[in-house]
């Protein structure tokens, strides 16, 4: 498949082109403020996009319009009616132009590239609620972080499995995400020159837009995995498979419209074999939010939670931040 095929078969990669669209068109009076809320508006508004116009856009332009999507990001529920417009296919016909236009933008160059080792950064959001966490930015130990997380979807596993044999028909709402959340893991995005570390702004379901961003160093060599696209996540699970068909079943269907037997990877296997996994910019236009199929394993997967070009350190001990030795 090429790669506006795989950009406009995701929902991420569907929004984003969309809002570039809407940011080109060639009169601002054809829509408001807001995306059209009609499939015939939609199809009016993109159809006046300046496709020319994409390669002028700065970089922050472009990532503004990405920002917007990752925002939308929601695995938890169905697809807002916006989605729901962008996937139709007349509508997504005319969004083919405009990933062409994108993937053949000089600012695209590096949203397949590997983890950026020399320029990662750490960044905290300030708490909408509670505030600044008043604890330093800095790499904490792993220890047993992982080992208490595996422990703990198991043990939701095994709840939710109940729930589904008292009554399976009733729809609960339970953990979504197929990150490595767990006490001692670490996010780290790259910086990009005159916009700043993405993970300030490229957050999705963001709180947000106060920030404090620390650079960090690796050293040594760290085992990284990439992720490419849809592939290389569903090799990563069909080679660590943790499966969560239970706790997954209502919160996935609603945000795929399909029952599967659901799979994410046992973080505690991957850490076994890797240091850190990174996503790269393309990967996060292209792979979550969708099912992908598993071959060595009967059931699918989704990735769901994790922000574009970010990078989940599953070992302490080949990062610090910059000034601090290292551990």
């Amino acid at each position: 498949m090429d790669s506006v095929a795989l950009v406009l078969g995701s929902p991420r990669g569907r929004r984003f082109c969309a809002n570039v669209g809407h940011a080109c068109r060639a009169s601002a009076s054809n829509s408001g403020g807001h995306w059209p809320q009609s499939p015939e508006h939609a199809l009016e508004v993109l159809g006046a996009a300046d496709i020319r116009a994409i390669a002028e856009m700065s970089e922050l332009e472009i990532l503004h319009c990405l920002a917007y999507a990752v925002d939308c990001a929601r695995y938890w529920e169905p697809p807002d009616e916006e989605d729901l417009i962008f996937v139709r296919p007349d509508v997504a016909a005319a969004l083919r132009p405009i990933a062409g236009a994108l993937l053949d933008s000089p600012h695209a160059a590096w949203w397949t590239e590997p983890i950026d080792r020399l320029n990662q950064n750490l960044v905290e959001k300030r708490n909408p609620i509670y505030g600044w966490s008043g604890l330093p930015l800095r790499i904490y130990p792993t220890k047993d972080g992982l080992e208490q997380w595996r422990d703990e979807a198991l043990d939701n596993e095994r709840r939710f499995l109940e729930y589904q044999i008292e009554d399976p028909d009733r729809n609960i709402g339970g953990e979504w995400w197929s990150t490595p959340f767990a006490n001692g893991t670490t996010e780290t995005t790259r910086a990009r020159d005159g916009i700043g570390a993405l993970g300030v702004f490229l957050e999705e379901d963001s709180s947000s837009n106060e920030a404090r961003v620390q650079p960090v160093r690796i050293y040594g060599a760290p085992r990284i995995y990439e992720i490419t696209g849809p592939q290389d996540w569903a090799n990563l699970v069909d080679t660590y498979p943790l499966p969560v068909p239970a706790s997954r079943r209502f919160v996935w269907y609603d945000t795929t419209g399909e029952y599967r037997d659901w799979f994410i990877p046992d973080w505690v296997s991957v850490a076994a074999d890797y240091d850190a996994v990174h996503l790269t910019l393309m990967a996060y236009l292209t792979t979550p939010g969708i099912a992908i199929p598993l071959s060595a394993n009967s059931g699918a997967t989704v990735l769901a939670g994790w922000d574009p070009d970010a990078t989940f350190w599953l070992r302490s001990n080949n990062i610090t931040v910059e000034g601090e030795p290292p551990s």
